[in-house]
């Protein structure tokens, strides 16, 4: 499954990699796949990220590089299959609505009557199924 990785996510990985740590240590404290932290930390190396210069490095510029690098282009913010629904709007929005009407309440009353079990009490106090 596919989870969008968000900004303080990204600069929270890349403190880590700054401080020294190791990409599996790194999935682990910050809960992100290792490949996607490999990916970060790579794009972040090519805008000049560099594990001598501190913690502070990460900053907003840093981290707008890397996310331009990395993550996927999207001109509206949906990306590819989003447009091949938009293309097919009138189609899908046919095959969900139904022309079915639901069934009157009397009908489900009936439907539900036939389950209940019927109990009479006798004489004695006991009841008894039938």
């Amino acid at each position: 499954m596919f989870r969008e990785v968000r900004v303080y996510e990204i600069k929270e990985v890349l403190r880590l990699w700054v401080r020294g740590e190791g990409l599996r240590s790194i999935e682990r404290l910050s809960s992100v796949d290792r490949k996607t932290v490999r990916r970060y930390v790579a794009a972040a190396v090519d805008a000049g990220l560099d594990r001598a210069g501190g913690e502070g490095q990460p900053d907003d510029v840093l981290l707008a590089q890397v996310c331009e690098a990395v993550r996927p282009h999207r001109p509206d913010g949906h990306g590819a299959a989003w447009s091949v629904l938009v293309a097919n709007h009138d189609q899908l929005k046919a095959w969900v609505v139904t022309e079915v009407q639901p069934r009157p309440q009397a009908d489900r009353r009936r439907r539900l009557s036939r389950r209940v079990t019927k109990i009479e009490v006798s004489p004695g106090g006991v009841p008894g199924c039938r």
